[in-house]
């Protein structure tokens, strides 16, 4: 028995095995591989960053994975996935004004880098951006006298806290070339944060003999002397140029009466060698933020940015409905822009009888110097038909004879608000805009030409927030705005005056609906309304000729619908129409260039089971748009298909993304802009530009 027992212990005895350590190195993640489109917060200026469920507004955000993923450069082509903003196309490639709702944005009143005003209307690349936040709708009570387009906040991408490298090659069928590098990373003691872009893309464009040149330079620092204090520094350079591109289309000037039929953008002569754009733009900015304690947070900034707009580009006048034209080189438009804006905001949590106050003390504005040129530069090159353009000998720029101050502006604003929450399901939000703001335009011989200035115009809003439970919001928004008056185009007889203040209104009712936390659902309806002015055709004075009433529906998703499919976009019906003209041909006609449907939708397939493999698509649809003001002529309803696919493997311990995108598959021909030449720098005529055609683009990334 003793045998037996010393056997049973022998095998109850625990018996130690070592196991070998094995060290799995696991292959770096492409970036933006499993696209991300979710966007749960949104910063609105003086009121410093909040939920975009819970914000009583319209807020859309095309986020970073869209922007690589779709490989898009500008910021133009970003926004043309958001059903509500349109790119009004001023004098070529690149130099537009974004507008919401169908309210054409200023200079520089609705365009921000970072929360801080910028020129909107020079160019603005992707690359160094972490994706763009538009307010759809009025902003005056948060951001100064502006028109009721919208927002368009340009977020800078930050400094990583983990080391990114990443380098880009990428050729487009047009047969240009893209490279670019993206390092970022934050120093060990967590003190310093870095981010650095560079680009450079040349070689030919859709047109034959045409050609395109991009550089980009920009280096973003964070410095963090405390935990709660960071200090953000940023510079950038940005130089590009487009030859040879299709020009203008100028149409209803009293001689042809209606918008030719949409050209073939790829062939010889709507466009010009060596004519085109050439603009350049250096910015800097300075911001700090300090965060006292967990209710309260404080902000200040600066910047100044330079804005050379060389516009050397072609305009094809047509002089009747048969097809015949006159090309004419050069643009008399503004040349160069400089700005100097700043901001600063305290915003803080405080309870008064038990009721939680979200509170707000701020003030933003800026300085803006607009520079022309004594002399015109247009020169007349020839007549041709639509059915047979002609390419004529370049000829020299003529001499500018230098440039004077045309134009100076001043705003600046004083913001109070106050988000009172009654319970934790309804909730009042106020906010006070006290503006003063001052403007003068000159001649070339020094005479002022008008002499503006407003103290203390006051634009309030007010809104009432229902929230039944934690997925859902619901709102009402009455806004009463002042905005700057706008510019006479070059070519008026009162050209450069700047007119009297607008005072813009807006009316809004929404709702959001969270479906699940990564997927956000918007519905609103709005209606507003703001002056209007135009040349008139006999005397050439530009003056406010009547109201714009716009009313619309607007209809958002944006997010991720499962871990596999992303979508982001939706569909606006706008009903814009121009009253109380006194001019019965137009009064009530729909407003030129607005579509009552415009439907973008973007989706990303990233499915799991494949993982590194994924699929995008991107359908962009407008409605008729009007093309005169008396409503006889219309750019037909035109459609788009985006298609693309990508793919990312592990390499060596990293990753390597290959991405290929085809846009406009059917290669439509299409206008990409129909617009109030007014506005857009042809006096007494309207100016339309073609969309591009059907291209190709492939890119390769290497993910260190």
């Amino acid at each position: 028995m003793m045998a037996q027992a010393s056997a049973q212990q022998t095998q109850n005895k625990p018996v130690s095995i070592t196991i070998p350590v094995v060290k799995v190195n696991a292959p770096r993640t492409g970036y933006a591989t499993s696209a991300n489109f979710k966007a749960s917060n949104a910063n609105l200026g003086p009121l410093g960053t909040r939920p975009i469920l819970k914000t009583p507004a319209s807020i859309t955000v095309v986020p970073k994975d869209l922007i690589v993923n779709l490989q898009v450069h500008t910021v133009n082509d970003a926004l043309n996935y958001l059903p509500s903003v349109e790119i009004r196309d001023q004098q070529g490639f690149e130099v537009s004004r974004p507008q919401s709702r169908g309210f054409q944005s200023s200079i520089v009143q609705n365009t921000r880098l970072d929360g801080l005003n910028i020129i909107g209307t020079t160019a603005i690349a992707t690359e160094n951006l972490s994706g763009i936040e538009v307010l759809n709708g009025m902003g005056g009570a948060l951001y100064g006298p502006e028109s009721p387009a919208g927002v368009f906040n340009y977020m800078l991408a930050q400094p990583t806290k983990k080391p990114l490298v990443r380098l880009i090659e990428e050729f487009t069928s047009n047969g240009a070339f893209t490279e670019q590098g993206d390092f970022s990373g934050t120093t060990a003691d967590g003190k310093i944060g870095y981010r650095l872009n560079v680009v450079q893309s040349n070689g030919e464009s859709y047109v034959a003999k045409s050609s395109t040149d991009r550089t980009l330079g920009s280096v973003l620092f964070d410095f963090h002397p405390t935990d709660d204090t960071t200090i953000e520094t940023y510079y950038s350079h940005y130089a590009t140029s487009a030859y040879g591109l299709p020009g203008s289309i100028v149409y209803d000037n009293g001689k042809s009466t209606v918008l030719p039929k949409a050209m073939d953008p790829t062939k010889l002569g709507y466009g010009q060698p060596g004519a085109g754009t050439d603009l350049v733009t250096d910015t800097g900015l300075l911001k700090l933020t300090h965060k006292f304690n967990e209710n309260w947070t404080l902000e200040v900034g600066g910047l100044y940015q330079n804005a050379i707009r060389n516009l050397w580009g072609i305009t094809n006048t047509f002089t009747d409905n048969l097809g015949d034209y006159t090309t004419t080189k050069n643009f008399t438009a503004i040349p160069h822009f400089a700005i100097a804006s700043n901001e600063a905001a305290l915003n803080g949590r405080v309870w008064v009888f038990g009721m939680e106050h979200d509170v707000t003390f701020a003030t933003n504005g800026f300085y803006n110097w607009q520079y022309s040129s004594r002399n015109s530069i247009s020169t007349v090159l020839g007549k041709a038909n639509v059915n047979d353009p002609i390419i004529y000998a370049e000829k020299p720029i003529p001499l500018t004879g230098g440039q004077y101050e045309s134009a100076y502006l001043f705003n600046q604003s004083i913001i109070t608000g106050d988000t009172v929450h009654f319970t934790d399901k309804w909730a009042l939000q106020g906010v006070l805009n006290a503006s003063f703001l001052s403007s003068k335009s000159y001649a070339a011989s020094g005479k002022t030409n008008s002499s503006n200035s407003v103290t203390g115009a006051l634009s309030p809003m007010g809104s009432l927030i229902y929230t039944p439970t934690q997925k859902l919001t619901a709102y009402a928004t009455v806004a009463d705005s002042v905005e700057q008056g706008e510019q006479a185009p070059t070519g008026t007889a009162n050209a450069n005056e700047i007119l009297s203040a607008y005072r813009d209104y807006e009316y809004e009712i929404g709702a959001k609906y969270a479906v699940t936390p990564r997927l956000l659902l918007t519905l609103d309806g709005f209606r507003m309304t703001r002056p209007l002015a135009n040349t008139n055709a006999t005397t050439n004075i530009f003056s406010v000729v009547g109201t714009q009433r716009n009313y619309g529906i607007e209809l958002f998703a944006q997010g991720d619908v499962t871990r596999e499919v992303s979508v982001l976009g939706g569909v606006t019906y706008i009903d814009a129409r121009l009253q109380n003209t006194g001019v019965v041909a137009t009064n009530d006609q729909l407003v030129v260039g607005v579509p009552r449907y415009k439907v973008d939708m973007a989706v990303d397939y990233h499915p799991e089971f494949l993982y590194g493999l994924a699929g995008t698509a991107a359908v962009h649809y407008e409605s008729a748009r009007a093309a005169t003001n008396t409503n006889n002529s219309f750019a037909p309803e035109y459609a788009t298909l985006d298609l693309g696919v990508r793919y990312t493997t592990p390499f060596f311990g990293h990753a390597l993304t290959g991405r290929f995108e085809v846009t406009n598959v059917t290669d439509t021909h299409y206008y990409v802009s129909v617009a109030d030449g007014n506005i857009v720098g042809s006096p007494g005529a309207n100016t339309a530009y073609l969309g591009a055609p059907r291209t190709f683009l492939a890119s390769l990334e290497f993910d260190y």
